[in-house]
């Protein structure tokens, strides 16, 4: 599986890769409307890749915010990279909890 078909396949409406050597961001939104970008915008768009790692320090992985029914999962497949899954959804606390482990796994296969 490659990333756009994890993209699919997930639902993902925006896949923000954080390589913390460039401290840069590749970014790939979807034509999926979300029901809030606050996520976004406070975690990748008005953030950097210093302040996700800070925000995750000492965090169990992944880690999960939530706006309303839209989702934000940060994923650490490997040492250079951080990945957060921007998605709606209307799970409960323990199944986006359980789905958000499932997307980790299969991130740390692609990776």
């Amino acid at each position: 599986m490659n990333i756009n078909d994890f993209i699919e396949r997930n639902n993902i409406a925006i896949f923000a890769k954080a390589d913390l050597k460039s401290k840069t961001f590749d970014i790939i939104k979807r034509d999926v409307e979300l029901e809030s970008y606050d996520l976004f915008q406070q975690l990748i768009l008005f953030g950097n890749t210093d302040s996700l790692c800070e925000s995750i320090d000492g965090q169990i992985l992944p880690r999960i915010w939530t706006q309303g029914n839209t989702k934000c999962i940060v994923c650490k497949p490997n040492n250079e990279q951080l990945v957060a899954l921007f998605y709606d959804n209307n799970m409960n606390a323990t199944d986006n909890y359980f789905h958000a482990k499932e997307l980790n796994l299969l991130l740390k296969e692609i990776f």
